[in-house]
């Protein structure tokens, strides 16, 4: 017995100008935040490490 798809909601009109405003403005404020330095994380030390002794190393 097959299963029924669903609809795919849609935004329409103001909803749909709305939707993409906040997602442009989102997508602003990830490319003005700050870049780290993954190198400094102590998960990818930690990584390194056991993937030094695994002779596996970046």
């Amino acid at each position: 017995m097959a299963t029924a798809i669903k609809a795919i909601p849609t935004l329409y009109g103001e909803a749909a100008r709305r939707f993409r405003d906040l997602a442009d403005e989102a997508e602003c404020r990830y490319d003005e935040r700050p870049k780290r330095d993954i190198t400094k994380d102590p998960s990818y030390i930690a990584m390194c490490k056991i993937l030094e002794r695994s002779n596996l190393s970046l």
